[in-house]
C-alpha cells in the first residue's frame, strides 16, 4: 500500500497536476486522492487502469510490482555472490557482482560487496575507491557500519595502517554492538546501562 500512495504522490507531480485535476475525470474528490497519497486507503480496483493511463504507465509501476520484483532479483544476486566467495570462487563472485551492477548502475550495496570481494583477490586500490564511493553517498547506518568496518581491513592490507586505526576510531563501542547487547541482556541491565552511560 506504500508503495502505491508514494507512486501516486510522484505520478501526480511529474505530471504537473494538482490533487484536484486528478480527481476530476476519476469521479473521485481531491479528499479521496488526499488519503490515497497517505496511504490512509486506496483507490477501489477499477481505478486502477484510469489512473495508469492517466500517468502514462502500466498497473505493474503505479503498484510498484516492476520494483518488488527488482528488488527480488538484486537479492537473488546477492544469494549467488555470497555463495561463491563462501566456496573461494572470488573472480567468479566479483563478476557477477560486476554484471549486476550493469542492471542496478549505483547499487551502493553492489558496490560494498564488490569492494570486499575485489580486496579479497588482492585488488585493493579499486576496493578503496568503491569503499569511499559509498560512505560518501549511503545513507544506510547498517551499509556505513559494514563499510567503514570492512574498509578499516583493505587500508592496513594496502600498507595504510595509521589510516586505519584512525577510520577504525570511528566505528561504534563493541558494547553498542547487537551480539554484545543480546549477551549483556542476560546479565544485570542496570549495571550495562550503567557503563554505556559513564563510558566505562
Amino acid at each position: 500500500m506504500q508503495a502505491l500512495a508514494k507512486n501516486i504522490r510522484q505520478f501526480r507531480l511529474q505530471q504537473n497536476l494538482t490533487q484536484e485535476e486528478l480527481a476530476l475525470p476519476l469521479g473521485v474528490t481531491a479528499q479521496a486522492v488526499s488519503r490515497w497519497e497517505r496511504g490512509e486507503c486506496c483507490p477501489d480496483i477499477s481505478l486502477l487502469p484510469g489512473l495508469a493511463g492517466l500517468f502514462a504507465c502500466t498497473v505493474d509501476q503505479l503498484l510498484g510490482v516492476d520494483e518488488l520484483r527488482s528488488r527480488a532479483r538484486l537479492n537473488e544476486v546477492f544469494m549467488q555472490e555470497q555463495q561463491l566467495a563462501r566456496q573461494g570462487k572470488y573472480a567468479q563472485a566479483a563478476q557477477v557482482l560486476e554484471h549486476a551492477l550493469t542492471l542496478w548502475p549505483g547499487e551502493l550495496g553492489l558496490m560494498s560487496e564488490l569492494a570486499m570481494v575485489l580486496a579479497l583477490q588482492g585488488e585493493l586500490t579499486r576496493a578503496i575507491a568503491l569503499c569511499e564511493q559509498v560512505l560518501a553517498q549511503s545513507t544506510s547506518v547498517k551499509l556505513c557500519g559494514t563499510t567503514r568496518a570492512a574498509l578499516c581491513f583493505i587500508y592496513h592490507m594496502n600498507g595504510q595502517p595509521e589510516r586505519a586505526r584512525e577510520l577504525a576510531k570511528t566505528l561504534p563501542h563493541a558494547r553498542e554492538s547487537r551480539e554484545e547487547v543480546l549477551r549483556a541482556l542476560q546479565g544485570d541491565a542496570q549495571h550495562v546501562l550503567q557503563n554505556i552511560y559513564l563510558g566505562e
